[in-house]
């Protein structure tokens, strides 16, 4: 009798130990999720800060927008 209740103990562990893992990862997924995307002017701006694109380059670009 007393062997089929540590059966349970575990098996009720593992559960929980499942049931929290899943929530934290389904948090991990919704805040990785609400990142805003950058917006085109946003890229340009890291791009030249960056060294990427030249400042007439940037200033051609921008006026497309």
């Amino acid at each position: 009798m007393m062997f089929g209740g540590s059966f349970m103990m575990v098996g009720m562990m593992l559960f929980w130990v499942v049931l929290i893992a899943v929530g934290f990862y389904l948090l991990y997924r919704f805040i990785n999720d609400r990142k805003e995307e950058l917006s085109p002017m946003e890229i340009l701006k890291i791009r030249l800060a960056k060294g990427e694109i030249s400042l007439e380059e940037f200033e051609r670009l921008s006026k497309k927008m």
